[in-house]
């Protein structure tokens, strides 16, 4: 049994839990806040990052080091693209949401940021729809952690007063992420309450 621990506000950790529901894990979800985390915790994972995930006993944390370990101890199904050089491009997709837009969304929750980050995350918007008006996915045609990674930021945008109905493709393209049973399963009860689904 994996033991996850998990902050049900957080887009890092809610990308972990969309890769357990993906791979069907059996796992033991605790959820702290991430502003007051208990010292037991703080005895396991000392920097005090969430997710942090213990599997067989070993300690893992970072959101995308947690993803791409259980990609490879579970492989099935896959969430990495088959040759090395579509992995590096996911790999750099996954860098460039985590420095870009990850950091917008956190300053959407700054009353004094949020003007200004919810511009540029439109204008962010406005270039990934028509990236999407050529594949399926954000590498390709296969379902990958770039779109593991995407994910909880597009499912928040009504919770920071974006309409996503400008953008067709972006539209679609969430539909496809949002459908997915494994995303619907993912979801804490907070993250449910964001928005009608």
């Amino acid at each position: 049994m994996i033991k996850l621990y998990s902050d049900a506000h957080c887009p890092n950790s809610h990308r972990t839990r969309i890769v357990l529901a993906e791979k069907e894990l059996p796992v033991e979800t605790q959820e702290l806040e991430a502003d007051n985390l208990p010292a037991d915790f703080m005895k396991i994972n000392p920097y005090g990052k969430l997710p942090t995930v213990i599997d067989r006993d070993i300690v893992f944390f970072e959101s995308s080091v947690v993803n791409e370990y259980l990609d490879e101890r579970y492989p099935h199904p896959p969430l990495k693209p088959g040759s090395p050089a579509e992995r590096a491009q996911m790999r750099l997709a996954v860098l460039q949401l985590e420095r870009e837009l990850y950091p917008l969304y956190a300053d959407s929750q700054n009353s004094r940021k949020k003007k200004d980050a919810v511009a540029k995350i439109k204008v962010y918007l406005t270039s990934l729809d028509a990236y999407l008006a050529r594949q399926e996915f954000f590498i390709g045609e296969q379902y990958t952690l770039a779109d593991v990674t995407l994910a909880p930021i597009l499912w928040r945008l009504p919770s920071i007063g974006i309409d996503t109905a400008p953008w067709n493709n972006l539209e679609g393209y969430m539909d496809r992420l949002f459908e997915r049973p494994a995303f619907e399963r993912s979801l804490s009860e907070i993250e449910q309450m964001l928005r009608d689904y």
